[in-house]
């Protein structure tokens, strides 16, 4: 036994011996315009950047440059420079030498330099960005703005000859595929993918999985062959895990294991190190999303990569504020609209616990100027790899439960029909663990192609009102009940646009009151938030977003759709109307439309948010009355105001949690 014991301890303490270097690369770059006449003007840039944060619309070309001092020691390794978002098309040359090209904002890409350095001296690099919109690159429709620059992190990763491959789809080169998982058991494989030098030699792989608490819970030790005839190799290791901690089985944090993996020969060695969680994903005959077996509905909130001041250049700091909001509001997944989101959101929802529904860019915009989809060859092959990419980057990651394969295309013009079915076998067979999911604004057989479909409803926004949800719903319930429907709509509302004249949206203005944006997302969740003919709902959108294609009234230049504002500073009113339904852990009151505080009538309606059971208003100290609610939302009708100024206040009995607001009454507005 204590022989034992000790190879599984050397065997441990040999996955700390590692070759690789990974050196940050955000530092030290020079930015100038593809149109300049010289570099000497360049400015210094850090990484992230883009060089049209505050939405200007400039579709150019932008050139990245810094030097890199290669050491003459790297001579005989192996050099790979990743880049984990471009956008949208990069060029890279190393000492001028043309390395390759990647097209697509959303995903990170590798290439190997090792051929193109000078070893103990300078290099310089060159990246060269073009951001304009291209016939052979998705997403061809927009409504985001589309930034230009290196918008996330480079690196560089330095290896023996042999290694873990970092050009796998620009991934860490392990995919782990559990195949049964149960509170008893998990077993699966890893799959190892290694990139060689084309010398045939013996080789060793070691494969070792880690315990939330770093336990080691299975290890394996695997004698191999490299092949010369190839520079590539896969290994698959089967794995069993006893008693597995599985995610989201519980709230807070999740359980994520650590897989390791190891190669050596005899004059090499390379080890990586990755993250998972062991979780089950199906669908119930109740169309509800089932995770580990339990039954799981959707409370989703649409997100875009931006916000204002940074462009699509977000710094940790700025996700760990979306996230907590996220989380605020009480969603239990994030759909990331058009593409994934920069890995660091999506660290937070492995972590954390909240499902991701990660788009391919195969999307529609409101603009009737846009054709989203054409017969290109060139543009389906852009579909696919970017679908190959989106995928296999995201693959070991327990927080995404589905992929979207499209958004609102219509069939008039060129039919997507026959692509859309080629995505979602090529998702179906590239991971076959997830669902497929679209979103649809028509109906017909386009419906029937993805594992779950969600419903754009606009009813009140663009079109009729709110209350023809109602028939809405009723029709689908008749004709289409088999499908397995979600829902998704929105509502632009801005602060500014508060007064007693208009409260329903002026669309041919961009007028956008606040109150009907809160009134419209009350009336939704009333009629379908708990609705069993839906998996769930997906509000739209969490935050505001930059849409420099759209001019308001007030000069902005932002899609105002989002619960919380452009800059994250202001929680409009829609936002506690989820969170008095979604989030019972954090105690709240809220008193709706503060911010038109002066109106004309003396007669009014009261809104107010939380999430306790009973509230209580009081107007200028005397009591109008105790309210009971099931679904967070409080309103008194015909509450009579003195006239001037009239304090509001609004408690929970028998409970610190209260809020107030002060209303003017002032008969001289126009």
């Amino acid at each position: 036994m204590k022989r034992y014991l000790l190879v599984i301890l050397t065997l441990i303490l040999s996955f700390e011996i590692s070759a690789r270097e990974v050196y940050s690369l955000n530092n030290g770059w020079r930015f100038f315009f593809g149109d300049a006449v010289s570099s000497d003007l360049a400015r210094q840039v850090t990484l992230p950047h883009v060089w049209n944060a505050d939405g200007n619309q400039s579709k150019t070309i932008g050139n990245y440059m810094r030097s890199l001092d290669v050491p003459s020691e790297w001579q005989g390794r192996r050099v790979f420079i990743r880049f984990y978002g471009a956008a949208s098309v990069a060029d890279l040359s190393v000492n001028s030498r043309y390395v390759g090209t990647h097209r697509g904002a959303a995903t990170a890409f590798t290439f190997e330099i090792t051929d193109y350095l000078r070893y103990g001296m300078p290099n310089s690099i060159r990246v060269q960005i073009d951001n304009a919109q291209r016939n052979d690159l998705l997403p061809l429709a927009q409504e985001e703005n589309r930034y230009g620059g290196l918008h996330r992190s480079v690196e560089l990763i330095v290896t023996d000859r042999v290694a873990v491959s970092p050009l796998h789809y620009s991934t860490d080169g392990v995919f782990v595929t559990p195949e049964k998982i149960s509170s008893e058991s998990v077993t699966g494989k890893v799959a190892i993918h290694l990139t060689t030098d084309r010398y045939d030699r013996p080789a060793n792989v070691q494969m070792a999985i880690l315990s939330p608490e770093l336990d080691t819970v299975f290890i394996d030790d695997i004698r191999t062959k490299i092949d010369g005839k190839s520079d590539k190799m896969t290994l698959n290791v089967p794995f069993t895990i006893n008693s597995p901690q599985l995610w989201c089985d519980k709230a807070g944090e999740q359980p994520l294991y650590s897989i390791i993996a190891k190669v050596s020969t005899n004059t090499t060695v390379d080890s990586v190190a990755v993250k998972t969680g062991f979780r089950s994903i199906s669908i119930g005959n109740d169309h509800l999303l089932r995770i580990n077996g339990n039954a799981s509905r959707i409370r989703g909130v649409a997100m875009y990569n931006d916000r204002a001041g940074v462009g699509s250049a977000l710094r940790p700091e700025h996700i760990a504020e979306d996230i907590s909001l996220i989380s605020e509001i009480g969603a239990n997944m994030i759909r990331m609209v058009t593409s994934p989101a920069t890995s660091g959101y999506l660290d937070e929802c492995d972590r954390r616990g909240i499902g991701v529904w990660c788009d391919i860019p195969l999307v529609n915009s409101p603009f009737l100027a846009d054709v989203p989809y054409t017969t290109s060859p060139a543009l389906a092959e852009s579909g696919r790899e970017q679908l190959r990419e989106i995928i296999a980057q995201n693959y070991n990651r327990p927080s995404v439960l589905m992929w979207g394969i499209f958004s609102k295309l219509v069939v008039p013009g060129d039919d997507p029909r026959p692509y859309i079915r080629e995505l979602n076998s090529l998702a179906k067979n590239l991971d076959p663990s997830r669902p497929t999911v679209a979103v649809s604004n028509q109906d017909g057989d386009i419906n029937f192609i993805t594992d779950m479909i969600v419903w754009h409803q606009a009813l009140g926004w663009q079109t009729g009102d709110v209350q023809d949800v109602h028939v809405w719903k009723e029709q689908l319930r008749e004709g289409w009940s088999n499908l397995r429907s979600g829902l998704t709509y929105s509502a632009g509302g801005s602060p500014q646009h508060q007064d007693s004249l208009t409260v329903r949206p002026r669309l041919d203005r961009n007028w956008h009151p606040e109150r009907w944006q809160t009134i419209f997302h009350e009336s939704y969740m009333r009629s379908a938030g708990n609705d069993p003919l839906f998996w769930g709902i997906v509000a739209g959108n969490m935050f505001d977003f930059g849409s420099a294609r759209q001019a308001h009234i007030d000069g902005s230049t932002i899609n105002d759709h989002g619960l919380v504002s452009y800059d994250r500073s202001i929680r409009k009113d829609a936002f506690y109307v989820y969170k008095a339904a979604w989030n019972r852990h954090d105690p709240f009151v809220h008193v709706a439309e503060k911010r038109w505080s002066v109106r004309e009538n003396p007669e009014q309606t009261i809104r107010a948010y939380s999430n306790q059971q009973q509230l209580e208003l009081y107007v200028n100290g005397e009591s109008r009355g105790m309210m009971e609610s099931t679904d967070g939302i409080f309103i008194w009708d015909k509450v009579q105001l003195q006239s001037g100024a009239n304090e509001i206040e609004v408690f929970a009995p028998d409970t610190p949690y209260s809020d107030r607001s002060t209303i003017i009454v002032s008969k001289t507005l126009k």
